[in-house]
């Protein structure tokens, strides 16, 4: 075609910058380039692969799934509903089985808003909310989350955007990419917000079992008045080591989820069978991460935060806030005098130390950039030494 006219509705998106991260570092890896970005990933507990296998070697491995998910598979969800989330929820009417939390939260929105309304979203936030909210044709509003109040959410500003066209509100708890966690208390005055202004709350919990400092996850559908309009979005890839298997499920009550599994049937028909049978083995097993159980997993993570955040707080110019949740430390690099595009680039090309510029989360995170801290603590060490070399340097 001489001529291409493509959907205005991404002319304001880019590819995935945490995607593309991760390639130019397996690229930068295949040449010989020794890359340190805290966040080595471990493979998937055998018993989970195990259990895949078996449903591979049986006939209906090779039939479409039931597009809610197989029966094993939303057993599985709800029992883990009821024991970690304080939800009793039906499995046939309640689940929506997707390929990943990414296609559960588009199916979601598509499910919820239209063209012409408003979705708030937390700014810095993910990075995909943005795009994934355009796609429907709705418009996001972001709302700031502040440092200097350890990124909690203050309700004054959601309750100062929301218009007539306000459809829904986008949340990450544990947050992603902060670390901060809901308190209770944010979380009532919320669920109070929404009730008032008839509002939808979508909320992303990927990172629901990493939390430190003795804190508790609380699914905020669990708040009195909350179950109607929250729409749940979970996943196996963090927990279980199962990113590239892509496999994830929404809770909502059956009128909701009937809309949004009639979105995933025409984006994806199914989830593919075998990938649900290791999930249903993974949600019922004893182990998240090699042979440990999702607290000590948990546990290694609060060490290895204290590591991290200790190692930037010593170099000069860098301010830290100490992430409760998640494993992402969000500091702010602000004082070099860089923007964070140039001091992630920069970082990467001469210290070999990969972290993901604050810019992509919104406008909210220029000055910070965002470093895991998933990995062995012997490479966490190595990363800060590489980075405080430079920066010192500078």
């Amino acid at each position: 075609m001489s001529n291409r006219n493509f959907a205005p509705r991404l002319e304001r998106m880019r590819f995935s910058s945490s995607l593309a991260s991760m390639r130019r570092i397996r690229e930068l890896r295949a040449s010989g380039v020794s890359v340190i970005d805290f966040g080595s990933k471990f493979d998937t507990p055998a018993h989970i692969k195990e259990a895949a296998v078996r449903y591979l070697e049986q006939p209906q491995a090779s039939m479409y799934a039931d597009p809610r998910g197989i029966p094993e598979f939303r057993a599985a969800i709800a029992r883990k509903m009821a024991r970690a989330n304080d939800m009793v929820i039906d499995p046939d009417t309640e689940i929506s089985v997707s390929p990943g939390g990414k296609a559960g939260i588009v199916a979601t929105l598509l499910a919820i808003v239209d063209v012409g309304d408003e979705v708030l979203l937390e700014d810095p936030g993910w990075l995909s909310f943005d795009p994934m909210i355009r796609l429907t044709g709705a418009t996001p509003v972001p709302f700031p989350i502040r440092p200097q109040n350890d990124f909690q959410l203050d309700p004054a500003d959601l309750v100062a955007r929301i218009t007539p066209r306000t459809r829904a509100i986008v949340l990450c708890s544990p947050h992603n990419p902060t670390g901060a966690i809901l308190s209770i208390a944010t979380m009532r005055e919320i669920a109070r917000i929404a009730i008032e202004h008839d509002l939808w709350v979508v909320m992303d919990e990927a990172y629901e079992h990493f939390l430190f400092d003795d804190n508790r996850h609380v699914s905020i559908a669990t708040i009195e008045g909350m179950r109607e309009r929250t729409i749940s979005i979970q996943t196996a890839s963090k927990t279980y080591n199962m990113f590239g298997w892509r496999v994830g499920w929404v809770i909502a009550v059956p009128d909701v989820s009937e809309r949004i599994r009639m979105v995933l049937s025409h984006m994806f028909t199914c989830v593919t069978s075998f990938v649900q049978a290791g999930a249903a083995a993974a949600l019922d097993g004893p182990y998240a991460q090699g042979t440990l159980s999702i607290e000590e997993v948990s546990r290694n993570y609060e060490t290895q935060r204290n590591t991290l955040v200790a190692g930037l707080r010593a170099v000069p110019g860098i301010r830290c806030t100490m992430p409760a949740g998640a494993y992402f430390a969000f500091p702010d690099i602000s004082s070099f005098g860089l923007s964070s595009d140039e001091f992630a680039s920069r970082l990467l090309a001469n210290a070999r130390v990969s972290g993901l510029s604050g810019a992509v989360f919104g406008g909210m995170g220029e000055g910070h950039i965002r470093f895991v801290f998933n990995a062995p603590l012997p490479e966490i060490e190595e990363g800060l030494a590489r980075l405080q070399r430079y920066l010192t340097s500078i």
